[in-house]
């Protein structure tokens, strides 16, 4: 599994009360890359996730 902390795009959006979709297109526009990957999961930190959410309007 991914280092502790660490979570999936949708399990943050989840946990930040924000939708999947805006947040996954938030990492995008903000050019932010996965912490973590295993196979073909991404795994985001708490950092990242909150970085990603205050681009989301």
């Amino acid at each position: 599994m991914a280092a502790e902390g660490m979570k999936t795009a949708s399990a943050w959006a989840k946990d930040l009360g924000v939708p999947e979709k805006k947040l996954k297109e938030a990492f995008k526009a903000a050019g932010i890359e996965p912490d973590a990957r295993k196979r073909v999961c991404a795994y985001y930190a708490k950092a990242s996730a909150e970085k990603a959410k205050k681009m989301i309007p």
